[in-house]
């Protein structure tokens, strides 16, 4: 088994954080463009969820990132 140690942990926390904030901005484009009624509930939903996931790791980072 690899050990990371806090350098390792870090970038892969980075990198979480990067491709979280890509999610939320798809997923804000996503709910700008929408246009069909029926995909309106699902880009509300995408939406919150891609904002909470980035929301939650920053949280991470801020509490040194323990848990990761």
């Amino acid at each position: 088994m690899q050990e990371w140690g806090l350098e390792g942990n870090l970038e892969a926390l980075a990198e979480a954080i990067r491709e979280a904030r890509e999610e939320w901005w798809a997923a804000q484009r996503f709910f700008a463009e929408v246009t069909e009624p029926d995909l309106v509930d699902q880009a509300i939903y995408r939406l919150e969820a891609a904002e909470r996931k980035y929301m939650y790791l920053w949280k991470l980072v801020r509490s040194g990132g323990h848990g990761w």
